[in-house]
């Protein structure tokens, strides 16, 4: 998998912890937060996936992806929470849209699995466009 992935927590040492179970298999970056992740978005070239944490200050992660979905609707977008709210997974599934939703402790064959869905699905959303726009020239 080369495509690049977002894993955005607001405990550096989850995502300190992520990056090393995923390093070696996965380009990944990181965010503290979501107004760092939507400038990471912003500022460089369109991300894969982006997997959030649910429970974030300032912004949650259905809110977060939300705005993920707004700027880039191409990048898959996935939720890893400790908190499985039966509200926050609806209004993450139904205002952020997202590919799936994985709870903490995730095992890293269950995260890679995710992931690599998650970037097929991106290839085949990216794909799919590219052939329609060359159709349309």
């Amino acid at each position: 998998m080369t495509d690049r992935v977002l894993l955005v927590d607001d405990e550096p040492l989850v995502l300190e912890g992520l990056k090393r179970q995923l390093r070696k298999r996965v380009d990944v970056e990181t965010a503290t937060g979501g107004r760092e992740g939507l400038e990471l978005i912003e500022r460089s070239a369109p991300f894969a996936v982006v997997v959030s944490d649910m429970r974030m200050p300032e912004m949650n992660g259905s809110q977060f992806l939300e705005r993920v979905r707004e700027r880039s609707p191409d990048t898959v977008r996935m939720i890893l929470s400790g908190q499985a709210e039966i509200e926050s997974t609806i209004a993450a599934v139904n205002v952020g849209q997202i590919f799936r939703f994985l709870t903490k402790p995730c095992s890293t064959e269950a995260l890679l699995t995710a992931l690599d869905a998650g970037v097929e699905q991106y290839r085949l959303v990216t794909g799919k466009r590219e052939l329609l726009e060359k159709t349309l020239r």
